[in-house]
């Protein structure tokens, strides 16, 4: 069943909705469809005349997913694209994108992108059955980010070579505030590693193979479920 995120400041369809009701999907009154708003979502009949409204018809049974937040490295191109939508669909509630040292990549325009960000992250939300679009923001750096504000912080090291996420899941649970770290093409850099680690962060490996910077997260979401 199609699913549809509402506006939250207007509790109505977005624009481009309005358009995939009629004109893509092309819905007729009493047609039923699946809407969230507030992070929950409901069973609802559409109403199409001048305008399209909606009636609730029941609750949709909400199932409590783990609290992560991702810090990504900015990356090259449409990289961040792919972040940004797979990250949505394996479970990300918030993203962070900031500058490292060994960042290649500027967030130039950060405002106009951001806007396309958040819309590439509604069709994952979505695609996946999601109940919310992840919250999108950008840092200029690392250190400028609250990181006592979460219960954990890991970051994928590819030099860590022994603790994984396995040996640290029993410091997790539903309740928990989760950060992940995924540095850009070129890795993180000595500094930034120090860093991490004095401020408390769980360094750990995802494995023997090396993920591209714009997919490792996914790995590392997957594992948290």
């Amino acid at each position: 069943m199609q699913r549809y995120i509402l506006d939250t400041k207007t509790k109505y369809f977005y624009k481009e909705d309005l358009f995939h009701i009629k004109n893509v999907m092309r819905m007729k009154s009493g047609d039923k469809v699946e809407l969230c708003l507030d992070n929950k979502c409901f069973l609802a009949s559409i109403n199409i005349g001048e305008t399209v409204s909606y009636e609730y018809i029941e609750d949709i049974a909400f199932e409590q997913t783990l609290n992560i937040t991702l810090v990504q490295g900015i990356l090259k191109g449409s990289k961040l694209d792919t972040t940004i939508k797979y990250s949505t669909i394996f479970g990300a509630k918030n993203i962070i994108l900031t500058e490292f040292e060994r960042s290649i990549a500027k967030l130039k325009n950060s405002d106009h992108k951001i806007d396309r960000y958040i819309q590439i992250a509604k069709e994952a939300a979505e695609l996946s059955h999601r109940e919310m679009i992840p919250h999108i923001s950008v840092s200029d750096n690392l250190k400028r980010i609250d990181f006592k504000s979460f219960d954990l912080v890991i970051l994928a090291d590819e030099e860590e070579k022994e603790l994984s996420i396995k040996d640290i899941k029993d410091k997790i649970s539903i309740e928990s505030s989760v950060c992940i770290i995924i540095g850009p093409e070129g890795g993180i850099s000595n500094n930034e590693r120090l860093y991490l680690k004095n401020i408390g962060a769980s360094l750990i490996t995802l494995g023997k193979y090396i993920y591209p910077a714009e997919i490792a997260a996914i790995s590392l979401l997957e594992q948290l479920k």
